[in-house]
Parts: structure tokens; sequence; C-alpha cells
């Protein structure tokens, strides 16, 4: 039989048809993804939709912010910004100008050149005496008394960076012609705080004792008398290195409250009244406190916030390194008193605190008025009798009597003379 070879291909019909598929095919897909409808468009679509919500949401967070800083400016609130709020107060000060009320916890601030002051809980800044630390910042307590912050290290006395003096906490002698200080026991050379009793060269029976054996702080050595020494020498010194300085007493100190030693306690302000002539006039609220001995000026001193929760400050009677810085601060601070140390009084009767003229850096009397107590101690021993009680600062019945002066004397002195001493307190930060 014969075999009839199949021949294969693709017929005209069958060709033909493909090729519409193919063009179906082809408008179809052009307008899914070309057409109104199409792919692109969606995606331009939907690109649009994307930008104009980050837009709303950006247009909606502007809104927000405008109205956050409107509160905070005190505008207004809740959109409506003729309602007023008040002025939030920052809860850490960073300015001295920014302290305008009792605080509530101790602080570090910055005056307008750069220096650092330690405002204490319980204080509050009397800008209308200076607000820069050579001006002599001014804090007050709730009751208006008042210290005067005694910078320790580098002081900037303007802007420009450039001028300034380095102070050091220390014991110090001053020229007897212009005043120039002299270190001979500088607080922070030491190895322990126990050993800041040390002798003091050119004057050699002065010390500053940190510790006794008597743990309330009466020193009594048999002949060598009796005298106050710092409450806490050591706790003085330690806390002037961390805050970079303490707080003396504006002014002498005056009568304030109590009924005895134990609970008496000092002003620091401006004295009223008459000063006591003598021992036996009746002490009133305000007068210049004087005819006192030293054993009492230190516990009075003491008293002043004794258990009270509300300030964050020791008190104490003033020591010598607090003394001698503070003229070493005076002298390098405020001009034309470069030699305050060996300035004079410039009152020729007792007056009341404040009122003589004798002001620096915003410190009174120093160099007149009233002979003060310090918790320094004196070796000296003359005619068989100990003297070791030392009086600081000038007063006004000697023409001899200077702000550097020391005086030796027995605890009971204030008996003997017609002008007796007074005191003034220090506060060192807790």
């Amino acid at each position: 039989m014969k075999s009839i070879k199949e021949k294969r291909g693709i017929t005209l019909i069958a060709l033909a048809v493909t090729i519409v598929v193919l063009l179906i095919l082809s408008a179809v897909t052009i307008s899914f993804v070309l057409g109104e409808d199409g792919i692109i468009n969606k995606a331009k679509e939907a690109a649009n939709a994307m930008n104009n919500a980050v837009a709303n949401d950006q247009a909606s967070l502007n809104d927000l912010f405008n109205e956050l800083n409107d509160v905070m400016n005190g505008i207004g609130g809740n959109g409506d910004s003729n309602t007023e709020t008040p002025d939030p107060k920052p809860d850490l000060p960073t300015n001295i100008e920014d302290v305008t009320e009792i605080q509530e916890k101790t602080v570090q601030v910055e005056d307008e050149y750069g220096n650092k002051v330690t405002i204490p809980k319980g204080f509050e800044v009397v800008e209308e005496e200076g607000t820069t630390v050579p001006e002599g910042i001014v804090v007050q307590d709730k009751d208006g008394n008042q210290f005067v912050w005694i910078p320790v290290g580098r002081v900037y006395k303007d802007s420009s960076g450039t001028n300034y003096s380095d102070i050091q906490l220390g014991r110090y002698t001053f020229n007897t012609s212009n005043g120039t200080p002299t270190p001979v026991q500088l607080a922070y050379t030491e190895q322990s705080p126990e050993n800041y009793k040390q002798l003091v060269t050119l004057e050699t029976y002065y010390q500053e004792y940190a510790t006794r054996a008597n743990p309330d702080g009466i020193a009594s050595d048999g002949t060598d008398g009796l005298n106050a020494i710092a409450k806490d020498l050591a706790g003085f010194v330690n806390s002037v290195k961390s805050n970079n300085g303490y707080y003396l007493g504006r002014y002498e100190a005056s009568y304030g409250s109590g009924d005895s030693v134990e609970n008496y306690k000092p002003l620091s302000k401006v004295s009223i009244g008459t000063p006591r002539s003598n021992s036996s006039t009746a002490l009133e609220q305000g007068m210049l406190w004087n005819w006192v001995t030293q054993i009492d000026a230190a516990k009075i001193s003491r008293n002043m916030y004794n258990n009270d929760s509300s300030v964050g400050v020791e008190s104490d009677l003033v020591n010598s390194y607090a003394w001698d810085t503070a003229i070493v601060f005076i002298q390098k601070m405020e001009n034309g008193n470069e030699n305050y140390a060996n300035k004079t009084s410039v009152n020729s009767s007792l007056a009341n605190t404040g009122t003589t003229g004798d002001r620096v850096c915003n410190i009174h009397d120093m160099a007149s008025n009233a002979r003060e107590w310090s918790t320094e101690y004196s070796t000296l021993i003359r005619k068989g009798e100990a003297l070791p009680c030392v009086e600081r600062g000038g007063y006004y019945e000697a023409n001899f009597s200077t702000a550097k002066r020391k005086t030796n004397n027995v605890e009971r002195y204030y008996y003997d003379f017609n002008n007796p001493s007074s005191f003034r307190v220090i506060l060192y930060i807790q």
C-alpha cells in the first residue's frame, strides 16, 4: 500500500485568529496601564493622595505646635488666644535674675559674667542690691535676714572672660602698708580635715582648731582657758569646696528672739533703736547684739537655723578662714578698696549696723563699729592669764583698729570695756 505523508503548518485562518487575539490583548493591556482608570493613573492618584495626607498631617502638627507655643507664652489655651494663663516658672533657675522667690531647693545659678552662685533652699536673691558676684550677691531668708556670697575660685569681673581674679579659701596675713594678702594656710592643701589646726607664721599664737576634746565645741584645757571652736570646720571647708563659696552675715548680729542662750536667735539686718551701753540694758528685738561672751556668741550663731528643715544651710560664728577670705574678696573685687585690710573705723561712736558708711561689696562694718568674736584660738598667756579668744575687725573708738586686726582676750572680755564685742554669723550650704 502506498504511504501518504501528512504535511503540518499554520493555516492562514489560524494565523489571522492569533493576530486578532494578540491585538485584543494588547489593547486591553494598554488600556489597563495607560487608560483613565489604568495602573499609571491610579499610581499617580495614590501618590497625590499620599502627598495630600502628609501635608494635612504637617498642617495639623503645625497647628498643634502653635497652640502649645501660645500656651507656653501665656497667650491662651485650647485654641483661644484671648484666654490668659500664668507664665510657667522653671523648676531650676539658671540665672541670678530667675531667682525671684524663696527657693524650695538649693540651686546653682550664674550671674551675667558666668560666675556660679549657689542659692540655698529657703533663700532668695535681693536683686536691687546687685546681680553680679563682684557687686556682692545678697540673699535673704523669709524673715529678711541677709547674707553676702563670698566666692572661692575664679571670679570674672566682666563679660570679656579675660578680667578675673582667683580667690582661695585660707588664712592670710596682710601687708601693713598696702594690704597685700599672703596665704599662710590654704584650706584645700591639708591631708585631712583634722589637720586644719596650724600655727600662723608671723603670728605664732593664732590657731584655728578643727577638733578639741569637748564634743560640743568648747575648748577647756586648764591654762588655755575657754573658747568656742568652729562647730564643724571640716564640714565648712568641704562645703565651700563643693559649692565654690559660702555666705557671710551682711551685718553684725542683732537680737531676734529667745529668753536664754539656749534658744536665743540672732538677726542679720540693719539694727534699730539705741545700741546697748552696758550689759544690764534689756535686749529688744532688732537691737545691736553686743555685751556677749565669745562662747555665747558661738551658741547663738548656731541657733539661727537649728533644726530648721526649711533651709539648706548650717550657721556658725565666723571663723578665721571666712573672715580672711572675705577681705581678700573685697580687695580683689571693689575698686578703691585694694587696701581694705588696713581700713580703720569710719564712725566715732557705736552705731546701728548698716549706718556707719563702711560698706564694701554689700558687706557692712568689718572695719568699723564693734569688735567681733571669731572661733579662732590664741595660745597667748599674759601675766599668768590665758587669752584664748580672738576678736576681729575694727571698732569705733580706736583709729589703729583695722579690718584685718586680731585681738586676744578672755571670753568674758565684755565685762571690762565700754565697747564690748559683737559677732557675725556665717552660713555654709548643707
